[in-house]
This record gives structure tokens, sequence and C-alpha cells, in this order.
């Protein structure tokens, strides 16, 4: 998943702040008894979703005003997320475990809640953080007896919370660690549902990512987007064409079944097509009607594109996505065989998008 630059250069004393602040205004979302708990669901009922969602740490006051404004909308919730300290032990971010606590229902009452692990290494000081970083997972999986420790480290940072799945998002696996990667995903299904918790994993849009052998048995959760991006010059995020092509990738290894599309909200604004600020989309609207610009709708893509001159002379061009674009892609994602969804991510979105994804329940 994409971060904002900021969070970064976090300090520890911003987070716990945050954390602080986040547990006086977060509502418990009422008791469950252990047996209406999320974990005390089957593994297998959880990985079916239609549709989910993400909230992240660093907009968890955002994220969590949208989901707790549209209650039941979403079949499923993903906590984003669990980072690693030096020593490769993974930890909930402060803001969501004030939130959080012992008990994930607190928050997010009978919706089964996912954690999200993700390979960044986030210090106390916020300096040596290190964002995707290939070589911690290298050493996580790289052989039976890290493998092993790592997969107890997880389930118990997810059981005590109370969560009904684990859900790996490492990213920038090198070539020669896929193996050990794989060998890890299937020692931890096996673990993972004796516990009854559910397994989900992240794939990047890649070549690499999307070829057997990848271990049967978990739910799979493609990012279907950074087509352009940060990395690239202007353009949108996914196409008809970009998603099409991902789940003839699936379909041929027989996971596209198992395999739900993440599409992101929000876009970039590209600084004379080069340097790109990820904004949301309503950061994006609130640009577009400060410059008094025009939209256009790209075509067959369905994103808004805007151009404009800053007050410095330099040329803007921002894509961002809005209800129509998540309806187009959804539309030539049906068609392409996907049949479930997961939005990246709550926070800084539009009524008209909730709208939108209430019709997919019917």
């Amino acid at each position: 998943m994409i971060k904002r630059a900021m969070r970064q250069g976090f300090s520890l004393a911003l987070a716990l702040f945050a954390a602080a602040f986040l547990l006086a205004c977060v509502r418990p979302a009422g008791p469950a008894s252990a047996q209406s708990r999320p974990a005390a669901q089957t593994a297998a009922s959880l990985v079916n979703d239609r549709l989910s969602c993400w909230i992240a740490d660093w907009d968890l006051a955002r994220g969590l005003a949208e989901w707790r404004a549209h209650p039941g909308l979403f079949d499923t919730v993903r906590v984003f997320a669990a980072y690693f300290d030096e020593a490769g032990k993974p930890a909930l971010a402060p803001a969501w475990a004030a939130a959080i606590g012992s008990d994930v229902a607190r928050v997010f009452g009978p919706t089964p809640a996912f954690l999200t692990v993700v390979n960044d290494i986030a210090t106390p000081t916020g300096k040596g953080n290190k964002l995707k970083d290939p070589e911690l997972v290298r050493r996580l999986v790289g052989s039976p007896a890290a493998r092993t420790t790592h997969i107890a480290d997880l389930l118990d940072l997810a059981g005590r919370s109370r969560f009904a799945g684990i859900e790996i998002d490492y990213e920038n696996v090198a070539a020669s660690d896929w193996p050990d990667f794989c060998a890890f995903i299937s020692e931890l299904y096996p673990a993972a549902t004796a516990k009854g918790l559910a397994v989900s994993v992240v794939l990047q849009p890649q070549r690499r990512f999307l070829a057997a052998p990848l271990p049967a048995g978990p739910a799979y959760v493609l990012m279907g987007y950074n087509l352009f991006g940060s990395h690239s010059g202007p353009g949108p995020k996914a196409t008809p064409a970009f998603l099409a092509e991902q789940a003839r990738s699936l379909r041929a290894i027989g996971l596209l079944d198992a395999t739900a599309l993440a599409l992101a909200t929000g876009g970039f604004d590209w600084t004379e097509a080069k340097a790109a600020k990820q904004f949301t989309e309503s950061e994006a609207a609130a640009l577009i009607a400060q410059k008094g610009a025009a939209p256009t709708r790209s075509d067959p893509d369905g994103y808004l594109v805007t151009r404009y001159r800053d007050p410095a002379g330099k040329e803007h061009e921002v894509w961002h996505a809005d209800a129509a674009t998540f309806a187009t892609l959804w539309q030539a994602a049906q068609n392409a065989g996907f049949s479930r969804l997961a939005v990246w991510r709550l926070g800084g979105n539009s009524p008209a998008l909730f709208t939108w994804l209430a019709t997919l329940k019917h």
C-alpha cells in the first residue's frame, strides 16, 4: 500500500499524543459474547467478504468517522497496520493500540477485522525508518527457524487483540526470496487456521507476484493500482486493460476466485510531469475549487483530470478518483472476473463514494 511521506518522520511523542486523543474519541461498539466474536467464526467464512476496506493509522480519525457513518456497509475491515522494530518484532501502530486495547470489537463490534502487517521498520524517533524493506522480509522468512519464530509472533499479536484474521502486506520481496516467502505463507496458513484466524495476502501487480507457485488456502488481495503514481509521470492509477491483464494472470494460476481486487481512492498532483504529491479525494476537490479549474473525465478509466499553473509558473496535472471512477473500474473488473472489492482506503472520501458502494450490497 502507499503511505503519506509524513509517516516516515513521526516522533514517538506525536504518535502517543494521537493515540491518547483517539482513545478518548473512539466510541465503543458494544459488548460481544465469546460466541459472537469474529475470532469464533471459521476462517473460511471470513475470506469470502464481498466488500472490505482499510483504515490507516496515520488517518485514523477520518477513517473511523467514515466507518461509523456507514454501519453495516463493509463485510470486513482491515486494520492498517502493524509495523516492525529493528529487532524484527511486530507491534500495532500506537494509535491503533490505544483505540483497540485488548479487544478489536471495542471499535468494530461484530464486524470481522484483519490485522494488516507491513514490512516497514518504525523506530521510536522516526530516524532509521524503512518502508517496504526487502531485507526485513529476508530475515523473517529466510529459514525454517526464522519462519517459526515469526509466525508465533504474528499469532500472538493478532490473538492479543482478538483479531479475526492476519493480512500479510510484504512488498518489494526479492525474487530470490520468493520461494521462502511462499513457504512462510504455506506454514502460516495452517497455524493461523488452527487458532481460528483467517489469512489474507496482499499481492503487488507485478509478474513475479502473480505466478505459480502461490500457496492455496489463504485469501489474496491484488493491489489494482499504482499503474501511474509517484514513480511515474501523470496518468491513471488503474485502467480497464490493466485490470484485465491482472485477472488473466490470476486465472492462469487458478487464484482469481480467491483474490479480491483493491481499488484506490484519491490521486496525485504532478508538478511539471515529474514530482507527485498524493491527495485524498476531498483534498483534490478543495484544490481544484481553489484554483477555479474545470476537470475533464479520462476515457476509458473515468479519472478526473485537472490542469493548472501555480504562482511560480509551474504546470500541474491532477488525476484523482471519485465515485464515477470506481463505478467504471469496478465494472471493468467484474467483466474481467473479479467479484470481491476492497477499498484502499477510508478517510477523505466524498459521500457519493459510499452511496455507490451501498449499491453493491443489493
